[in-house]
């Protein structure tokens, strides 16, 4: 079966509505290609967000952004309109030359020597200036611009003084100022205010600016839509509810995003694109001076006037204009064109009552679809507005027209109590959630297993938040970011518990360690089909303590940011208790470490069961014993680091009974190579570790070879339809006594990575 593409896509804030909807369109894309999704939600690079800014510890979001690597991406798109939007150009560079090779598409903003997919800011601002101009006779337009470092900024600014100087209106310096794109655009707004005593209209180059907006022209009693008209641009969520309604750009970041990936495997491929635009189309609503619907733009944008005769066109605008082109396989599709060919049936018939009947129907199932998760309402408003004026403008007898308001009105009510079902489940989840924390905190602090911390629980109820499965990863040690601009995560990681469809697994110590890269496929990852899935980080203050991965509709990803955030919180709290606990653990620790020495429970308790050889506890606890010992002080030692090939592949196709005989043949060939007073332990999973102290100058190229040797002759003896084979990094190191063995494994982890790439672009590894 042909190997699912995995997508990276990198973008400012899951919570955001635009970037939201970017993940939507993104979403729907993978699933035309069957392709799997995996969204890294950080916040912004540069200039904080003011929203933001009383937020200390906010970069630590960020951290997500040197997740992607090349071993689980294969393209990686990345809002960079929005991450960077505050960014100069040399932070952007850094920010785009710390992503891994692999082809990389910038969204929303172009950058030299990248792949780009942009809008079309010249559309929709050059129809909403010349509207203003036109229709409403505005001659003194001033204009809030965005960063000048932004390109979305600069192009919109330049379509203002095209416009302006097409329309013999001279452009004048003092009417234009520099806003962040962000809702604090007050100052800037009084600032335009002061120099310019009688504008006529303000044109915002985003909408969160317009309201800052709003907030400066209230304190001068001024009315948007009557002292002064105003006009945003992007069609955010909020700008429908602003009063008066803000007239606007629809500018489809869904859209956009769906378009993009589309092409995922031309980018993959090295096909010669050229970059993207996306159309963008004026909104009118009352800040502008209109009111809130003209029915003629309708008509033009939904091919409705002859749509008796052409319904293929009519359908087609209906679809572009409720969803920008960008949903192609959704069930919401179909129950639309059922919805709007029995509309054209009731244009058509004479006997109107039993098309109503079959009519209304197909209306309640377009209700239960996901429609207005993948438009908005107001367009959907708008829609059986115009369907509704078309067909009492094709009636003519008065029977007939009122049945006509009947029947939309109808509609028209069932839209609005609509609106209640997904308040009612937000709230009913909000519910949950807050249930599910008081449980789990309860599960926690009152489990009877010791000290151990029930990491299992910390996952119980996810699947009643929308997901289907839940990984929660955490980092060894102690780990702190101090907000550096490139924080590299570690290399490993432990999975300490997983939610599959609301049943809680654990995993034992063994089976814990993963590679970090490996956070979205790998063996405990079951099942074949096409994913999206989205990694959160999990921190406190600088204390980085790990991710969290959840498998799910980016329409159910509403309630990621808080859950991750209180499981943060939910870990410092069980971590702090751990410290608080070492004191009264003294004695316990006392008479365990007795017994390890001393007796056979101590061999048994740090003795992997399928291989024989240490355990993680136990190779960590021996090593550092020898390496504290001050006979070895001063001497030379290697640690090998291994890391079984294909393990997953094997487990797959011949089964788990030929995976173990594979770890026990890797751990037989380890036991061969080294000594019997080496230390050799299976590490996790397919992982292998020894350490060996010589005494003297060792080759490691030599012990390189000798395993490979002694790999071979098992190969030969074993006689199995595929290879059992390892990689391996040996670190060679003096013994002292400020030696820490974390330090020297991670070191030699970082050798057997370099290896395993040299073997991935040397042979094809499965």
């Amino acid at each position: 079966m042909k190997r699912r593409i995995n997508i990276g896509f990198v973008i400012d804030d899951i919570d955001n509505y635009f970037s939201n909807q970017a993940a939507i369109g993104a979403e729907q894309a993978a699933k035309v290609l069957g392709a799997n999704l995996f969204v890294f939600p950080g916040h912004y690079i540069g200039k904080t967000d003011s929203k933001y800014a009383d937020k200390r510890y906010e970069y630590q979001y960020n951290t997500v952004f040197s997740l992607p690597t090349e071993r689980n991406v294969d393209i990686i798109y990345i809002l960079q309109g929005m991450i960077c939007s505050r960014a100069d150009i040399d932070t952007q560079k850094r920010f785009l030359q710390a992503m891994p090779n692999v082809p990389i598409v910038c969204l929303f903003s172009d950058f030299e020597g990248y792949h780009s997919v942009t809008f079309d800011n010249a559309s929709g601002l050059r129809s909403l200036l010349v509207h203003l101009i036109n229709k409403h006779k505005a001659s003194d337009i001033g204009f809030v611009s965005g960063p000048v470092t932004n390109r979305d900024a600069r192009e919109r600014l330049d379509i203002y003084r095209s416009v302006l100087k097409e329309n013999n209106i001279p452009f004048d310096a003092h009417k234009v100022v520099y806003g962040d794109f962000s809702m604090a655009s007050e100052d800037a707004v009084n600032e335009l205010l002061d120099q310019n005593d009688h504008l006529d209209a303000i044109v915002f180059a985003n909408d969160s600016m317009a309201v800052g907006g709003y907030n400066a022209l209230a304190k001068r009693g001024l009315v948007p839509g009557k002292d002064i008209l105003i006009a945003g641009f992007d069609d955010d969520v909020f700008s429908i509810s602003l009063e008066p309604p803000l007239t606007t750009v629809e500018a489809s970041s869904a859209s956009l995003a769906y378009k993009a990936v589309l092409n995922a495997e031309n980018y993959i491929n090295g096909s010669v694109l050229k970059d993207m635009t996306v159309e963008t189309h004026l909104v009118q609503r009352s800040s502008c001076g209109c009111d809130d619907f003209d029915i003629g733009v309708m008509y033009e944008r939904m091919n409705i006037a002859d749509c008796e005769n052409d319904s293929t066109d009519f359908i087609a605008g209906v679809k572009d204009y409720l969803f920008n082109d960008f949903v192609e396989t959704e069930a919401v599709n179909e129950a639309l064109e059922d919805f709007l060919r029995s509309y054209i049936e009731f244009l058509k018939a004479d006997e109107k009552q039993a098309v109503i009947e079959e009519m209304d129907g197909k209306f309640a199932k377009l209700l239960r679809t996901d429609l207005f998760v993948l438009s908005t309402r107001e367009k959907c408003f708008n829609t059986i507005q115009a369907m509704q004026s078309k067909a009492l403008e094709a009636f003519g007898n008065d029977h007939d027209r009122v049945l006509v308001n009947e029947v939309f009105a109808r509609y028209f009510r069932r839209m609005t109590f609509s609106r209640t079902l997904p308040v009612n489940s937000a709230r009913r989840r909000s519910e949950r959630m807050r249930g599910m924390v008081n449980r789990q905190m309860g599960e926690v602090f009152l489990n009877e297993n010791g000290f151990n911390i029930p990491y299992e629980h910390l996952l119980g109820g996810f699947s009643g938040l929308g997901f289907t499965r839940s990984f929660l990863y955490l980092f060894q040690g102690n780990i702190k970011n101090h907000g550096m601009f490139n924080w590299t995560p570690p290399t490993s990681i432990l999975l300490k518990a997983i939610s599959d469809g609301g049943e809680l697994k654990t995993l034992t110590d063994e089976q814990q360690l993963l590679r970090t890269e490996s956070i979205f496929e790998n063996e405990f990852i079951t099942g074949d089909e096409r994913r999206t899935m989205i990694v959160s980080p999990l921190f406190v203050g600088e204390d980085v303590y790990g991710l969290l991965v959840n498998e799910l509709q980016i329409s159910d990803s509403f309630s990621v940011s808080s859950v991750s955030s209180q499981l943060s919180v939910t870990l410092r709290s069980l971590f702090m208790m751990e410290e608080q606990n070492k004191v009264k653990q003294a004695l316990q620790n006392s008479l365990e470490r007795f017994i390890r020495d001393n007796t056979m429970l101590e061999e048994i308790a740090q003795k992997d069961e399928l291989t024989g050889l240490y355990n993680r506890r136990g190779f960590i606890s021996n090593s550092e014993k020898a390496l504290g010992d001050p006979a070895n002080q001063g001497k030379i030692a290697i640690i090998c680091y291994a890391d079984m090939d294909n393990l997953k592949m094997v487990n797959d196709e011949f089964g788990h009974d030929d995976g173990d005989f594979a770890l026990r043949t890797i751990a037989q060939v380890l036991q061969e190579s080294f000594r019997d007073s080496d230390i050799i332990g299976r590490f996790g999973g397919d992982e292998f570790i020894a350490l060996a102290i010589t005494g003297a100058d060792c080759d490691t190229v030599a012990m390189k070879s000798r395993i490979e040797k002694v790999t071979k002759r098992y190969n030969k003896f074993a006689n199995k339809p595929y290879p059992i084979e390892m990689s391996t990094g040996i670190y060679k190191f003096r013994v002292t006594g400020n030696v820490d063995i974390y330090d020297v494994i991670n070191n030699a982890d970082g050798l057997l990575y370099q290896e395993k790439i040299r073997k991935k672009t040397g042979r094809d590894i499965r």
